[in-house]
């Protein structure tokens, strides 16, 4: 489809409004498995006792929206395991209502010629203390490549999100796409391919990319980590991240139904009690990164010192691998978010 196309093909706003009623208040986590070293990890290693464990944890505290991941290189090498893997966590997620936001990463893909053999594992663990999600490689494969080189593999990105999207399209298992995971601003022509693939499939569900298609998606979706009130925390590899006031003004713009699919970094500030008022008034749902420190090490900061004690304040996370939670006055937040009355278009600068 064409630029003008692709725009003209989403949903109407009665259409996506409607849609989200239907699932009030979202409150979720991006959820990876306490064992894992990563988030594409769960899809090769499965162990559906410690994630059903997990899963009631997050029932319990308040939990009902789960965003999970999958790679374009795993759907290219490991396939089958991955849909069998896939299959069984929508069947236990549904069964337990959950919603689940399914979301893709295109960019990780097989370098030609680079392939695995016979029965070898993907996932090669070099384990780093206090590494932010560093303890993992996926050999032969291009890892957050989102400058230019997708160009040499952009068939089979497309052939990855078409055929994901048929598999799923019309499965209600699945109730959000996030098409493209924080796609570059290079790589808009390949997000615009994206959703032309997934529109092909006419998907039961909304369709949306943070950050660079917000006049793509069928709902907005984005990721913020900065504290209300403040200058952005850092600008490094090219982005300009937005002002937390700038971020929510920019999702809510279109008047379309707004989701925060990344939030909580403590260390930065960026923490429940201080952006919730905001996400209530403004009628913003919300999927905290990381749930159950674990392997991944989410509960420390990015580019924290190897080797480097855990801050006293976790950086992610909401609990202990056991369920304990971090800070109990968290789940309070979590449990009595609300919407409130007031119209979702407020202005940022009338909240308090």
């Amino acid at each position: 489809m064409k630029r003008e196309e692709l725009v003209a093909s989403r949903w109407s706003l009665e259409k996506a409004n409607a849609y989200m009623e239907s699932f009030g208040v979202v409150k979720g986590v991006n959820y990876v498995p306490s064992y894992c070293y990563s988030y594409i990890e769960i899809w090769h290693h499965f162990r559906e006792e410690w994630i059903v464990r997990e899963l009631g944890y997050a029932k319990e505290i308040g939990i009902n929206s789960l965003r999970i991941f999958v790679a374009a290189c795993q759907w290219e090498t490991r396939r089958e395991l991955v849909c069998q893997n896939l299959d069984r966590f929508l069947t236990i997620a549904s069964e337990m209502g959950f919603a689940v936001m399914l979301t893709l990463q295109p960019n990780t893909y097989q370098i030609p010629g680079q392939m695995l053999e016979e029965g070898e594992d993907p996932f090669q663990i070099c384990y780093q203390p206090s590494g932010h999600d560093r303890s993992w490689n996926y050999k032969g494969a291009r890892i957050f490549d989102c400058k230019g080189l997708w160009k040499e593999d952009k068939k089979g990105i497309l052939q990855f999100v078409s055929e994901i999207v048929a598999r799923y399209g019309q499965d209600r298992r699945v109730s959000f796409w996030d098409l493209y995971n924080e796609p570059w601003e290079e790589c808009r022509e390949l997000l615009e391919d994206a959703f032309s693939c997934a529109r092909e499939q006419n998907p039961i569900q909304p369709l949306s990319s943070c950050w660079r298609a917000w006049d793509l998606s069928d709902i907005i979706t984005f990721h913020c980590y900065e504290q209300p009130g403040k200058a952005p925390h850092k600008q490094a590899g090219g982005i300009h991240y937005l002002s937390f006031e700038d971020e929510l003004t920019r999702a809510t713009a279109s008047g379309r139904p707004v989701l925060c699919t990344e939030c909580v970094a403590r260390t930065f500030g960026n923490e429940l009690k201080a952006f919730l008022p905001y996400y209530s008034r403004m009628h913003i749902g919300f999927f905290v990164w990381g749930f159950c420190a674990g392997s991944a090490q989410y509960q420390i900061p990015w580019e924290w010192p190897v080797g480097s004690p855990e801050p006293k304040r976790w950086f992610q996370c909401l609990l202990y691998p056991d369920g304990t939670p971090f800070d109990v006055e968290e789940i309070n937040l979590i449990q009595q978010f609300h919407f409130t009355s007031e119209e979702a278009t407020s202005p940022v600068s009338g909240l308090n």
